[in-house]
C-alpha cells in the first residue's frame, strides 16, 4: 500500500495522463502510465491507460508481456538540493511537461515558499533560450497583478542540470491550489464564472501592457492557497515592442485551444 505521500504523486500522475488522454497525445499517455506503474506496479488505472496508449501504436510494451511493467519506466530525474547556492532550498519534485521540471522549494534569504521551474534545454536552440528569457521578462513587465502569476528571480544553475551543463531557471510564486486542468470537472457555475472573470482580469492587465500570451488554457491558469486564479507561463507571449521569434505564419500554442482563426 503505497504511503500518503506517493499516492499523491500517483494521483498527480493519474490526472495528468487523463488529461493527456482527452487530448489523444498518445506518447504523453504511455510515460506517465509507466511513471505510476514504477510506483505501484499493480494500479488497474495506469494499466488501462498504458493499454490504450499501446493500441495506439505507441511502445513496443505490451500489458500482457511478462516483463514488469515497471522495470521497463525510466528513472526519476535526480533531486537537486537547492539552486543559486543554496538559496532555494528544494522540498520535492512536483511535475513536468514538455518544457519545464518543477521542484517547490524555499527561499531561505526571504523566508518564503517558491517554485522554481528548471528549463530543459535538450533540444533547445539559441531561439528557445532566448524565449525562455523573453517568459520571465513578459511576467516581470507585468508587474504585481492578482491574476497573474509574479516572477521572483530568473538564473542558471549547474546543479539543475546533468554534468558539467548549466541550465536556465525561473523561480515564481508557488501556487498551492493547483492548475485549473487538475481539478475536479464539471465545476459548479459559479466558481467557473470566479475563475473565468480572474483570467479575463489577467489577461485585460497583459494586453494594456502590450503582452500576448498565446498559449492560454487551463493547464496554464493556476490558484493560489485563497482560490484565486492566476495565469502562469508566458513562455510564449510576445511583447509587441519586441522582435517576434517565430516565422511569419508560423503557428504557436496549443492546437485545442488556438483561436478559430488560428
Amino acid at each position: 500500500m503505497p504511503s500518503e505521500r506517493v499516492q499523491r504523486q500517483i494521483d498527480r500522475l493519474l490526472d495528468e495522463a487523463e488529461a493527456a488522454l482527452g487530448r489523444r497525445e498518445w506518447p504523453r499517455v504511455h510515460e506517465l502510465s509507466q511513471d505510476v506503474l514504477a510506483l505501484d506496479p499493480g494500479n488497474a488505472d495506469a494499466q488501462t491507460f498504458l493499454d490504450a496508449a499501446v493500441r495506439a501504436g505507441v511502445g513496443a510494451q505490451s500489458a500482457v508481456s511478462s516483463q514488469p511493467v515497471a522495470a521497463a519506466a525510466p528513472s526519476a530525474p535526480p533531486l537537486p538540493a537547492s539552486f543559486a547556492g543554496g538559496r532555494y532550498a528544494v522540498r520535492r519534485f512536483l511535475g513536468e511537461g514538455g518544457r519545464k521540471r518543477v521542484y517547490p522549494a524555499h527561499d531561505e534569504k526571504l523566508k518564503r515558499d517558491v517554485a522554481v521551474a528548471v528549463i530543459k534545454t535538450d533540444g533547445l536552440d539559441a531561439q528557445g533560450l532566448s524565449r525562455v528569457n523573453r517568459e520571465a521578462q513578459a511576467m516581470a513587465k507585468l508587474g504585481d497583478q492578482p491574476n497573474i502569476v509574479t516572477i521572483f528571480d530568473v538564473g542558471d544553475d549547474p546543479s539543475a542540470g546533468s554534468g558539467q551543463a548549466r541550465q536556465p531557471y525561473i523561480v515564481s510564486q508557488y501556487m498551492s491550489g493547483g492548475a485549473v486542468d487538475t481539478l475536479e470537472m464539471p465545476l459548479p457555475i459559479e466558481r467557473t464564472l470566479e475563475i473565468a472573470k480572474g483570467v479575463c482580469r489577467g489577461l485585460a492587465h497583459a494586453h494594456k501592457h502590450g503582452v500576448v500570451h498565446r498559449d492560454l488554457k487551463p493547464g496554464n491558469v493556476w490558484l493560489a492557497a485563497d482560490g484565486t486564479a492566476e495565469i502562469g507561463d508566458f513562455g510564449l507571449a510576445v511583447a509587441f515592442e519586441q522582435s517576434r521569434l517565430t516565422m511569419h505564419g508560423m503557428l504557436v500554442g496549443t492546437v485545442a485551444y488556438m483561436p478559430p482563426e488560428q
